[in-house]
């Protein structure tokens, strides 16, 4: 049957399964894997970020312990409070011990 046909319709209907068509199909899937690696940079550098941040809240945690830990230890070891700096909080638990001993 297609030996019937014209060759320059031959030629048209294989071009509708030709390279380019598929070199189209190929460039919008590497347009597709471009932009989803593009969006994978972002969600790392997002995830990035976030550890960064968090690592920062974890040594300023680990510092407010440290203060904490130690305001703990010179009010036990009988230093007065002084009650303008310490947190109300804080001034609770020192009267707690005081009336415990």
């Amino acid at each position: 049957m297609q030996q019937l046909l014209p060759f320059a319709q031959q030629v048209k209907e294989k071009e509708g399964k030709s390279p380019e068509n598929s070199i189209q199909s190929n460039n919008s899937k590497a347009a597709k894997v471009e932009s989803a690696i593009g969006y994978i940079r972002e969600l790392q550098q997002e995830v990035s970020d976030k550890d960064k941040l968090l690592a920062q809240k974890d040594q300023e945690m680990d510092a407010l312990r440290k203060e904490l830990a130690a305001l703990r230890q010179s009010s036990s070891a009988g230093s007065p409070l002084n009650s303008q700096t310490a947190s109300p909080t804080m001034q609770d638990n020192a009267a707690s011990r005081e009336n415990a001993t």
